[in-house]
């Protein structure tokens, strides 16, 4: 077992979505995925409390906390792996899909390479939101040929990456952009600032000037943690700094 669909237990392979679900015909979903260390859940109740958020702005039924909750533990621990990547989606038609596989720990704290793209606000569906129509990201990223694009606002600072979130230090403070409903509040972003707070690194919350000689620039993500941008635009940049350092450990 590695999936459970509306609490029933299949294969991954056997999971089925109709071709009238809207999931299929206009990307109708809310999701999120998490990352499971020895069977545990990191960040699980800011995942499906976002996971509500969403489906709520979707005109989704929001789910069970506390069923989901149970969901995720029991295919995080059918996995028996030391790492996985559950994925819970809610699909217009009404499916609640829970699914897992291992996860490549090479990801985590791995180097990346970015370009810069351009930040479009949604006209309908706040940043916040996190569905599946997400196409113009994955086609973004596959055309660039890199691992990530950072997107940038009129005003010239980073908001958000196709798949993370953005981090940089700067005069030995750590930057990130705000929770202002444009981008994905993001639950590694809130987990790396935790520990900013207890090494007593200062954090402006005022989105990282996108064009500024830092002394570190980051993306975070639930599944790769805090990773260095060693190269931006073709340009190399020198990768991990102290305070950097400091957060991944």
């Amino acid at each position: 077992m590695s999936a459970l669909v509306n609490g029933r237990a299949m294969r991954v392979a056997d999971v089925m979505v109709p071709y009238s679900d809207p999931a299929v015909t206009h990307g109708l979903t809310a999701f999120e995925t998490l990352r499971v260390d020895h069977g545990d859940p990191r960040s699980l109740a800011l995942h499906l409390a976002r996971l509500g958020e969403s489906c709520d702005a979707l005109g989704l039924p929001r789910p069970d906390p506390i069923v989901l909750a149970e969901e995720v533990r029991k295919i995080g621990a059918s996995l028996n792996t030391p790492l996985a990547r559950v994925r819970v989606t809610i699909t217009g038609g009404g499916l609640r899909i829970v699914a897992g596989e291992p996860a490549d720990p090479t990801r985590i704290h791995g180097p990346v390479r970015a370009v810069r793209g351009k930040h479009r606000d949604d006209p309908v569906l706040p940043g916040s939101v996190k569905h599946g129509s997400r196409a113009s990201w994955v086609v973004a990223v596959r055309r660039s040929g890199v691992d990530e694009v950072l997107l940038v606002d009129a005003r010239g600072r980073f908001t958000e990456g196709t798949t993370s979130c953005i981090l940089a230090v700067i005069d030995g403070a750590l930057w990130t952009a705000p929770e202002d409903g444009r981008i994905l509040p993001s639950t590694a972003c809130a987990e790396i600032l935790e520990r900013a707070a207890r090494a007593g690194v200062p954090v402006l919350r005022l989105g990282p000037p996108a064009d500024h000689p830092w002394e570190g620039l980051y993306i975070a993500s639930s599944l790769r943690d805090l990773c260095p941008v060693i190269e931006l635009d073709g340009v190399k940049l020198p990768g991990w700094d102290p305070i950097g350092r400091l957060l991944a450990s």
